[in-house]
Formats: structure tokens, sequence, C-alpha cells
């Protein structure tokens, strides 16, 4: 079966390459045209290439291997708390599939980290397409029974054993924190969901806010922000490769969310365009991530946080110059962006996340900022030391996760929403056609 989302990004392509191709007079030269329309063509073929890409990959992903397997395994993701158990994405020989233990069982993998090294024994069973259908943003393949994990080991690579000793960093630095503290900050710094209880996760999504509970993009630009003037300092090609680097090193430590790995992708389109002398227009540096992203992997359309990134990074660039210098206008592009796809898939979307946005996002932001060097410092100090510095964070953490159950409370009727929403569209609408 071929997922109807790559054939839907493939006109997307089609969409995108048309608009960025086509002369912006009409009195363009019959050159210009005939130029246009042999890149056309060679975009459409190459998006033609890209659904036939994504149906050989969705092939792949549904037919792995079955059956017993001995030997080792490389973890692709941390060991994170599952319905009672621990479960961790593992790869053998290529194919990804999940593993997940029970009772005494767990302790075997509870300090396996991405990139570590698992030495088990184990049948190997494919996902039904159901499943699969959920899988495969992640690409995984099916799960794993039977097991017997005989030994663990650190990660060989230097960028994940670099990755992991942040977390670990993180980890100590937040050791004076409340349990619940500390995991809401593991979720805004490191996009790590997994400590996170029930209550904060229904909390924070029924205020609109569930896009707070792990990294973004907002996190790669406000990393380059705060980096921006020891950039300046470099040539131009130093410069851009100090933040490839960054954007890279970045995404790996958050273990490649999807969001993150847009953003990243974008933002190493903005540089490589400054490095060459060209301004990248937003909605080119975005349109040419996504191609790039679905051209190497067409399984990124069924990931939530890779869609819901696009669509809100989307609303930002085309909605918010119609609403001015507002405080909710960001605000209100990003949801309006994300809308389509949150009522598709969760069948709500609160209006009070207008409003919890605008409270909670700046003071996010701010976590997002001082919560790294705090901690890090926190981690070799004493306990009093450690609990000072971590005091803002705190502070700050707390101010965000008391505006998600705020809003969590207001119940507003379904009717009601509804009108809500369609009445920001028609005064965006509206405000457009002034302009």
């Amino acid at each position: 079966m071929v997922p109807w989302r790559v054939v839907w990004w493939a006109f997307i392509g089609v969409a995108v390459a048309t608009t960025l191709t086509t002369p912006a007079s009409r009195d363009a030269t019959l050159q210009v045209r005939r130029a246009t329309r042999k890149r056309q063509r060679i975009f459409a073929a190459l998006v033609a290439l890209m659904a036939l890409h994504g149906a050989v990959e969705w092939h792949h992903l549904a037919t792995p291997r079955t059956g017993e397997f001995s030997g080792v395994a490389l973890a692709r993701s941390d060991a994170a708390p599952r319905a009672g158990a621990l479960s961790v994405i593992v790869e053998l020989d290529g194919e990804n599939f999940r593993l997940t233990l029970h009772g005494s069982a767990r302790n075997t993998i509870r300090t396996v980290k991405m990139g570590d090294v698992v030495v088990l024994d184990a049948d190997r069973v494919a996902y039904d397409s159901r499943r699969l259908r959920f899988s495969a943003g992640r690409h995984v393949q099916g799960e794993l029974r039977n097991v017997t994990v005989h030994a663990t080991a650190p990660a060989s690579t230097p960028w994940h054993r670099a990755a992991n000793r942040i977390h670990e960093l993180v980890d100590r630095g937040a050791r004076t924190m409340h349990s619940d503290d500390a995991a809401l900050v593991r979720g805004l710094v490191l996009g790590d969901e997994s400590r996170q209880p029930s209550r904060m996760t229904e909390a924070f999504r029924d205020a609109g806010l569930g896009h707070l509970l792990a990294v973004s993009g907002q996190n790669v630009v406000l990393i380059l922000a705060a980096l921006t003037p020891m950039f300046r300092r470099f040539t131009r090609w130093w410069r851009l490769s100090a933040a490839l680097g960054v954007v890279s090193m970045f995404a790996v430590v958050t273990r490649l969310e999807s969001s993150v790995v847009r953003a990243a992708v974008m933002a190493g389109v903005v540089q490589v365009g400054y490095a060459i002398g060209r301004d990248v227009a937003p909605l080119r540096a975005l349109a040419v991530t996504v191609i790039g992203i679905v051209s190497l992997d067409p399984l990124a359309t069924w990931s939530v946080g890779f869609v819901l990134s696009v669509a809100a990074t989307a609303g930002l660039i085309a909605i918010t110059p119609h609403l001015g210098g507002s405080i909710f206008s960001a605000t209100t592009a990003a949801q309006l962006g994300v809308a389509p796809f949150v009522l598709l898939w969760f069948g709500s979307m609160p209006l009070v996340a207008l409003i919890t946005n605008v409270l909670a996002v700046p003071v996010a932001s701010l976590v997002m900022m001082i919560a790294p060097p705090l901690l890090t410092i926190a981690a070799f100090v004493p306990d009093s030391v450690s609990e000072l510095l971590g005091t803002p964070v705190v502070a700050s953490t707390r101010w965000v996760w008391w505006v998600a159950e705020l809003g969590a409370r207001v119940q507003v009727p379904a009717l009601v929403n509804g009108v809500g929403w369609v009445v920001a569209v028609l005064g965006i609408a509206w405000r457009a056609r002034r302009r």
C-alpha cells in the first residue's frame, strides 16, 4: 500500500515548484517562459520520483525480516516507560523493532540510551498495517518477543556519547528539583517526554500547549539567536560551519525529533544562502526544506511532529503579516496553520490556546535559554548551590505548568469554540483583503 501522504506531498511539491518558478510579470519574455516551463517539468519529474521512492520505502517498512535473531542491536531511542514496562527502539541488521520488557527484566535496559549497544536473543514479529501506520514516522517495523538481554554497552560513536553526556549533565543538574519539575524541564530542553506524568500531558494538551512538552523548531531559533553575536566574529564560511555544526549537534541531543530536524534543515538552508550572498525568502526556505527531507525520507510525512511543524511554520510565514503587531499574531498564525491537522487527528482545538500560548510561550522560551547553562553548572556544585541555581528554572517551569492547568479548566462549549475559530479566520481574511 502506498501512503496517501506521499502522493499528497508530491502534489504540494509540484505546487510549490510552480509558485517558485513562475515569472512575476505577465510581460515576461518567451525565453523566460520556456525556461520556466522546463524547470517546472524537471520539478514535476523529481516529485514523481519522490512518490516512487515513498512507495519503495513503504514496501521495505512493511516487509521486515522476521523470526529468530541473536546478536548485536543498536538503540535508536532512550529506554522509556511504556504502560508499566520499559521500551526502546532497536536496530537489527538495518531494521527497527520495538523492544519492550516487563517486571525485573526491565532493569537490563533501564540505562540504555540512544546509540548504545544491546546484545540479545529475540523473535522478530512484523507489525500489521494498522500498527504500522502509527509507527511509520519513526521507521519502526515490528516488535521483539521472547527477549533475553545478555549485555549492554555505551555508544561507540562520538556524537552519541556527547549527546548522552549532555543528558546526564541535565539530570545531575536537576537532581534537587521535584520530579515533575525536572520532567518538564527535560521536555523543554532535551525533548524527553518519557518522565512527564499523565496529568501534566493531559493538562498541556487540553490547554493547547501540547507543543511545549517537547522541543520544537523554536529551540533551534533561540540557540542560533543566542550564538549570533559570537558567529559575527567569524568569516562567512566559518560562520556557516559553526552554525551547521551547532544545529546538527542539537538535533542529535534531542534524539532527532522531527520538528527539530525540520528547523535545523531550514536554518541550514538560510545559512547556506547567507554564505553565498543570497537572501532566502522564508517560504522558499520552507519549501526547499520539505522537499529535501521528504526526498531523503518519505516516511517523514507519517510523523505527526513533522507535519505539525511544517504547518505551524507555514502559518507563521503566510498569516502573521496580515495580523499586524498584536501580541496574538504569532500564536494565532501558528494555531491556524496546524488547525486542519489537529482537528483531523485529535478531534478538537481549544480556543483558549490563543491566550495560554501568549502567557506560556515567552516563559517557556526563557526556560530553554537559561536552563542549559544553569543546570550544567549545577551538575558540579553541592546540592545547596544546585538548588539555588535551579530556582529561576523551577519558577519559570511552574508558571508554564500553572498556565496549562488553568487553561485546561476552561471548558468552552464546542459550538462556542467553533464559532470563535471561524470569527478568527474571517477576521484575518477581512484584514488581508484591506491590505
